[in-house]
C-alpha cells in the first residue's frame, strides 16, 4: 500500500516540477525585453487595439470583421497562458515541499516496518 502511495505522490511530484518548469520559463520570457516589446506590447496591445478597430469597420465584410474580432481575442489568450503558468507553477512550488515531506514519511514508515519485520525474524 505504502509503495503505491509512495509512487503516486512521485507522479504528483513530477508534474508539479513540470510545472514550476513552465512557470520559470514564462518569467524568464517575460523578463526579457524583446519578449516584453515584440510580444507584449506590439502584439498584446498595439495589435490588438488594431484588429478590434477592423472589427468595426463598416467597408469590411460581416465575415472579415467577425475574424478581426476573433484574431484580437488571441494576446488575450497569450497573457491569459502566461499568468495561468506563473500561478500554476507558483502553487506547484508549495507542493513540491508538502509532497517531499509526505514521501519522507512514507519512506520512514518503510523502514520502520522493514526493521520490525526483521526483529520478529531474528526472534523465530
Amino acid at each position: 500500500m505504502l509503495n503505491n502511495e509512495a509512487a503516486e505522490l512521485e507522479e504528483q511530484r513530477k508534474n508539479a516540477v513540470e510545472l514550476v518548469g513552465r512557470r520559470d520559463m514564462a518569467l524568464k520570457l517575460s523578463s526579457n525585453r524583446e519578449f516584453r516589446k515584440l510580444i507584449l506590447e506590439d502584439y498584446c496591445v498595439i495589435d490588438a487595439a488594431r484588429l478590434v478597430g477592423l472589427s468595426t469597420d463598416p467597408s469590411l465584410t460581416l465575415e472579415q470583421r467577425a475574424d478581426s474580432l476573433a484574431m484580437a481575442q488571441g494576446p488575450g489568450f497569450l497573457r491569459r497562458f502566461l499568468s495561468m503558468m506563473v500561478v500554476m507553477g507558483n502553487n506547484a512550488s508549495k507542493e513540491v515541499g508538502q509532497i517531499d515531506d509526505a514521501l519522507n514519511e512514507i519512506r520512514a514508515a518503510d523502514l520502520d516496518d522493514a526493521a520490525a519485520e526483521s526483529t520478529v525474524e531474528v526472534l523465530n
